[in-house]
């Protein structure tokens, strides 16, 4: 379990140093905080981005480093990430030096992969509540990878 902590730990690190490259760098507008711990309410990021009008939407991302996957009945990850994004549906997020947001989306990370029947799982518990998107395995990696800041110490 302790790998598995060390693994989610390194993959937050780099999807808040992508994020930020991407999203803050040319808007000082826009925020990504890592809350992971005690108070998180579910997620592990938050991040505020733009849509094509203009206006800012609050997103949360709850990381995980194992494969996300399930055959019949919900897997113990699967039910924990439903767990936790139901706690995040219910809260607002006030970023300090900005108004309060609520929730727009939710995103599940995972640097191994997701099963067709886990998001079915996930998506279904939030039909008509608000999108949940997945970034996982290659796709995630190549973003990361063409993302990240590439000035930070990689341990």
């Amino acid at each position: 379990m302790a790998s598995r902590d060390r693994d989610e730990d390194k993959l937050r690190k780099r999807l808040v140093s992508a994020l930020r490259e991407i999203l803050t760098k040319n808007d000082p507008e826009l925020l990504v905080e890592e809350v992971h711990g005690v108070g998180e309410h579910g997620l592990d990021i938050i991040f505020l981005a733009r849509d094509y009008s203009g206006e800012k939407h609050c997103f949360g991302i709850q990381v995980k480093a194992v494969n996300i996957s399930c055959q019949g009945h919900p897997t113990k990850d699967v039910k924990e990430i439903i767990g936790q994004l139901t706690i995040a549906t219910g809260y607002d997020y006030k970023f300090q030096a900005d108004n309060t947001y609520e929730f727009s989306g939710f995103y599940v990370v995972t640097d191994k992969e997701v099963s067709e029947v886990a998001k079915k799982y996930i998506s279904s518990a939030f039909k008509h509540g608000k999108p949940i998107y997945y970034l996982y395995g290659s796709r995630l990696e190549k973003f990361l990878l063409d993302n990240e800041n590439k000035n930070i110490t990689k341990p």
